[in-house]
């Protein structure tokens, strides 16, 4: 965190499924590493962890993580209130719901569509809620326009822009070499881009990094390292901000489409969208080879220029941090307390969540096993 924001001893962060590098994961993952390197102690519930993920959490001192389910969060939680409760998925732990008069607390809602960031207990949300985070201004929008958030303070609601760690601000370029080497990062691949990735334009080869079906394709974790040896990188949503951070050209395009190269005649529609390439047309694989040739020249420009302006600043994870937990902070004040009927209803429509969660992580499981 920034130095004007003060440490807080214990953090917790909610989870639905801690497994791959997903949106929702990496946002948790990072936040966890975040609070854990400015000295607080992190507590994480979920109700599924394993493995990419748990590499990079597991025999951290600081960092500990339990079954929403397991008595045992309760009891840590009791033990050291936290000072701050991160809510992804409106999952609130027992003890949370009993006494939340120590906690700050932020709900973060990280798309417009999915179930699970709908404010399916938006009673709950609207009582114990410092302040309520969309990923983007259209999440922002779609989330009012559906009337959950009727009870919600409108001046406690705010976009978190899926921010990225400091260090990608300091990815330094590696050798390049006689083609232009592009990033494919994707867990969902198109057909377009398939096509062309099997039968490159002249001079450009590529790099698949993901789940999407590639050759050779492997689900990685995007370091700054992984732009060293990339001229540019083809991809959309949370991967973007990384990019614009390493000074990184981006052709945003994936499965919804989307506007093509980055440059300033689409990015504060593609923003809005949340880099997701919602709100542009499809393109046929012929177009996407003939843009990612002519125009890559204008993208690198652009890159290179917005990183040395720094006009992506709010796209870094501390200056992001920062401004959160100090409205948090100052938006806990005193709130209706949860009655027991509600608190025992949101429970009962936790574990039903809980319960559908792990069966569907279960098929995917059994499926990606043949």
């Amino acid at each position: 965190m920034d130095s004007t924001t003060p440490t807080i001893s214990h953090v917790f962060i909610s989870q639905a499924h801690l497994l791959s590098y997903g949106g929702s994961e990496m946002v948790t993952l990072e936040l966890a590493e975040h609070f854990a390197a400015a000295g607080s102690k992190v507590t994480i519930g979920t109700w599924s962890i394993g493995p990419p993920v748990m590499s990079h959490l597991s025999g951290r001192p600081n960092i500990a993580c339990f079954d929403l389910d397991d008595p045992r969060l309760d009891e840590r939680l009791a033990s050291d209130p936290p000072g701050l409760a991160w809510i992804h998925h409106q999952l609130v732990p027992g003890y949370l719901l009993n006494h939340p008069e120590h906690t700050s607390f932020v709900f973060n809602h990280m798309s417009s569509v999915h179930p699970l960031e709908m404010s399916w207990s938006a009673g709950m949300e609207a009582r114990l809620a410092g302040l309520h985070l969309y990923n983007s201004p259209e999440t922002l929008d779609l989330h009012r326009s559906s009337g959950s958030t009727a009870g919600f303070d409108a001046d406690r609601m705010m976009v978190f822009a899926n921010p990225a760690p400091d260090a990608f601000s300091q990815a330094v370029p590696g050798e390049r070499g006689l083609k232009r080497r592009f990033g494919i990062v994707s867990n969902h691949v198109p057909a377009e881009l398939a096509e062309l990735f099997d039968a490159p334009p002249a001079g450009i080869e590529f790099q698949p990094i993901g789940t999407g079906g590639l050759k050779d394709s492997k689900p990685l974790r995007v370091t700054p390292g992984t732009f060293a040896g990339l001229d540019g990188v083809i991809t959309i949503g949370k991967t973007v901000q990384y990019a614009l951070l390493a000074g990184v050209p981006v052709y945003c395009y994936d499965k919804f489409g989307g506007p093509g190269w980055l440059g300033p005649q689409n990015f504060d529609a593609s923003e809005y969208h949340n880099f997701s390439g919602r709100g542009f047309t499809r393109k046929d694989t012929a177009a996407i080879a003939g843009e990612l040739v002519s125009g890559f020249d204008d993208a690198a420009t652009f890159a290179a220029a917005t990183k040395e302006a720094d006009d992506v600043g709010r796209f870094r994870l501390s200056e992001a941090v920062g401004k959160v937990v100090a409205e948090a902070l100052a938006g806990t004040g005193t709130r209706p307390a949860l009655d027991k009927t509600e608190i025992d209803a949101h429970l009962r429509q936790q574990k039903v969540v809980g319960h559908y969660a792990r069966n569907w992580l279960r098929l995917l499981r059994r499926t990606a096993a043949g």
